[in-house]
């Protein structure tokens, strides 16, 4: 009896204990720092797109991750919000704009960041290269660098074919801007065109700086994005520059544009679901340093013929017949 006995207990130890259910696993924190809110906030585009490719690759929000945002106003505070997400303990953050990816590098080298919105991570030093960035980083850029720029300067001159100089406004405060204005300068002697770099650091400094440029009768402006300041204000800009007649390229795609006579970039409403897949890669245990960095496959041209009309301006047939949208 007593053998039996010590049977049926081992292997009542060993059988299944129903009345015990499987711990769950944590739901895993997905951390986000942009600027402002109008980014990737859970109820812009950008972040309505990013969840919903997370739901769409299998994921419930808050079941299996969390969404913690993160915005700031003034760049100089962007680093302690990466310090909080990081106390947190947060698997993954997605760094939205160069300010912010520069932030999330400087604090962590050991939390995941998945970059959106980056422009030249190997130049700004934040990347070994595209194909194995190496270290914690990794995810979408927006441009090709300086082929991007060259192909903005022709399709200036192609559209003002009598252009002999052509301005750069940008965002001083941006830390990749510099990389850029190098940029437009090598690509605006390949083509011919004198160049005007035109640094601002706050809304204030650019209709002084735009009166300069009427000054120095420059047939072109360009307009380098920053997410703090020409993207924001980009109605202000254009409108100034329309003021002053001078023909803007603005180097960017944006829904609410008025008086660009060009816009020029890549498709970004297809970023927030592309870091949606870089999120579930690391989230599965890839490696950032292991994952290569995606470039945009297609840039999309607009023209503005209302623009083009106020400044007494044709524009060639051949333009035309490439825009992917022509506003009339």
């Amino acid at each position: 009896m007593k053998r039996r006995d010590a049977v049926l207990a081992l292997l009542a130890l060993a059988a299944p204990t129903r009345a015990w259910p499987q711990a769950l696993p944590r739901a895993r924190r997905v951390g986000v720092i942009s600027w402002s809110g109008s980014l990737m906030d859970r109820t812009s585009a950008g972040g309505r797109d990013f969840l919903a490719g997370m739901k769409d690759l299998g994921y419930v929000e808050g079941r299996d991750f969390v969404y913690d945002e993160r915005y700031w106003h003034s760049q100089d505070k962007a680093p302690d919000l990466v310090r909080e997400l990081v106390r947190l303990k947060t698997d993954v953050i997605i760094a939205a704009g160069p300010p912010s990816i520069v932030a999330a590098k400087a604090v962590t080298d050991q939390v995941p960041i998945v970059m959106m919105y980056s422009a030249e991570p190997v130049a700004m030093g934040l990347v070994r290269s595209l194909n194995a960035p190496g270290g914690n980083l990794t995810g979408l850029t927006w441009d090709h660098g300086f082929e991007s720029s060259l192909k903005a300067l022709e399709l200036v001159k192609e559209a003002l074919p009598r252009a002999r100089r052509a301005a750069l406004l940008w965002d001083a405060t941006d830390s990749v801007h510099p990389v850029y204005a190098r940029y437009f300068e090598r690509a605006a002697s390949r083509v011919k065109l004198d160049f005007l770099s035109t640094p601002v650091r706050r809304m204030e400094d650019i209709e002084p700086a735009l009166g300069g440029l009427r000054k120095a009768r420059v047939d072109a402006l360009i307009v380098l994005p920053s997410g703090q300041l020409t993207v924001p204000k980009r109605r202000e800009i254009l409108a100034l520059a329309m003021r002053d007649r001078i023909p803007a390229l603005f180097a960017y795609i944006g829904r609410d544009a008025p008086d660009a006579l060009l816009q020029f970039g890549p498709n970004l409403a297809r970023m927030p679901r592309r870091a949606a897949a870089y999120v579930d890669r690391i989230l599965k245990g890839r490696k950032p340093s292991d994952i290569p960095i995606e470039q945009p496959d297609k840039y999309d041209l607009v023209v503005d013929l209302t623009a083009a009309r106020k400044l007494g301006i044709t524009v060639p047939q051949s333009l035309l017949l490439r825009a992917d949208r022509v506003i009339r």
